[in-house]
């Protein structure tokens, strides 16, 4: 017993113990974080969400134009203030304008060297409005660019979603198909055998393997879209082709409002579209007011300070020197410009105007559709549940009777199929759900993709 328990001490502390030990905790270790890593690979819905709108190349496009816009608005806002210059020159004059005065000498008019240096101001100081409205056009067409960031957020976050529950639906269409694969293989042996007994035909057997053959062809159409589905999906995350892309999620029936009318309030306040043709339409109407203003003086000021020789008697003394006016400029004729500016502004805002009329209308149009296909997609799902218990049974009786030689191997395999059908309808039920309620979000306007954690 003594030799038994030195031998294990030793081998305890020896070292090539230590490093069998340490090399077995770091596999083990290497195992877990791969498995914690496949686990964590699978992406959500809002993980799906987050990472399209961060590096879709549209929305840099549209950001980089707001912030364009937003430093147009900057740059009217630098007009309210002076312009200040600091200007330096020199000059060398000649041949020199010489007087000369007997008993006195000779006298310059002017030095050849000149020097000037002096700090310039200019300031509008006002144009009765021109300026201000001016600048109010600008902001209000930068908010128009901002609007168009929410837009194609909106865009961007319906494709991802679209695409995700796309590929959603296709992956358990397919393990539906493979369900029916299995069922069906299982059915062609217990036939084969059944042959052997002399109790089937070969044209059961053919049937059965006609039914095979279709469910595989069914089962690689949808292999086919779906390759194509996860291609956009690849597209909208930024990676490269073939990189794989698992996904989870589940479809839930939710609570959804569908009073059109609270609905259509919610869209009138929210709906990016029409907010966007209001900021349009209050750019025109500050447009017709800049142009309106066309006709209005412009009263500026200028200010200079400085120093410079060539000031009699001593040319070549630096004196300091100044000058300070205020001139007016008021528009007499312009040959009709103003005129035709502000009929234009006027016919642009009628139009805008228009525009924001079609937009309501087509936003009670699109809730309306949206509500219709959320309630009609809720009632589907109904629907297909009934269809899918009935067919789950209809399943069982045909194969009770089909052991019992009171069935065809024919209603067998109809009863399966219809079976199958109703597997793929009922998933398209949810899956048209799920999609319905997203364009009721976006029907009133709401910006999901912002809940998402």
């Amino acid at each position: 017993m003594f030799l038994v328990f030195s031998a294990l001490n030793r081998m305890i502390f020896s070292k090539s113990f230590f490093r069998f030990f340490l090399f077995s905790f770091l596999v083990v270790s290497l195992i877990n974080s791969v498995s914690e890593l496949r686990a964590q690979d699978s992406l959500t819905v809002d993980q799906v969400l987050l990472q399209a709108l961060k590096i879709n190349p549209a929305i840099e496009q549209v950001t980089a134009n707001t912030a364009a816009a937003e430093e147009r608005v900057r740059t009217v806002e630098s007009q309210l203030y002076p312009d200040v210059s600091l200007q330096a020159s020199y000059a060398n004059i000649g041949p020199l304008v010489e007087l000369t005065i007997p008993d006195m000498g000779s006298f310059h008019f002017y030095p050849q060297d000149n020097y000037d240096v002096h700090l310039s101001a200019r300031y509008l100081v006002t144009d009765f409005g021109r300026r201000s409205a001016m600048l109010a056009m600008n902001r209000s067409r930068a908010q128009t660019f901002h609007d168009a960031v929410e837009q194609t957020c909106m865009g961007v976050a319906m494709a991802a979603v679209q695409t995700f529950h796309a590929i959603l639906f296709l992956q358990k269409s397919i393990q539906v198909q493979d369900e029916q694969i299995a069922a069906l293989k299982g059915n062609l042996e217990m036939i084969q055998k059944r042959v052997q007994a002399g109790t089937a035909t070969h044209f059961d057997v053919l049937t059965t393997q006609v039914r095979v053959a279709t469910a595989q062809n069914q089962k690689a159409e949808i292999e086919n879209v779906l390759q194509k589905q996860e291609a956009v999906l690849r597209q909208l995350l930024n990676l490269s082709p073939n990189t794989p892309v698992p996904i989870r999620g589940t479809w839930q029936l939710v609570p959804t409002d569908l009073n059109e009318d609270s609905l259509f309030q919610t869209a009138s306040h929210q709906r990016i579209e029409l907010i966007t043709a209001h900021d349009a339409e209050e750019s025109a109407r500050q447009q017709v007011r800049w142009s309106a203003l066309g006709r209005m003086p412009a009263l500026r000021l200028n200010l200079q300070y400085g120093t410079k020789n060539g000031y009699i008697p001593n040319l070549y003394e630096m004196k300091n020197n100044w000058v300070a006016s205020i001139g007016a400029e008021i528009p007499i004729f312009s040959g009709g410009r103003i005129a035709h500016q502000e009929e234009e502004a006027k016919a642009l805002l009628l139009a805008e105007q228009a525009h924001t009329r079609d937009v309501e209308r087509q936003i009670r149009v699109d809730v309306e559709q949206a509500a219709s296909d959320v309630r009609t997609a809720r009632e589907k799902i109904d629907i297909s549940q009934v269809r899918l218990d009935q067919a789950h049974e209809a399943v069982a009786m045909a194969r009770s009777r089909y052991e019992t030689g009171s069935a065809t191997n024919l209603d067998l395999l109809d009863a399966q199929s219809a079976e199958s059908m109703a597997k793929l309808a009922r998933l398209q039920a949810l899956y048209q759900y799920t999609i319905s309620r997203y364009e009721l979000e976006r029907a009133v306007g709401s910006r999901f993709w912002e809940q998402t954690p």
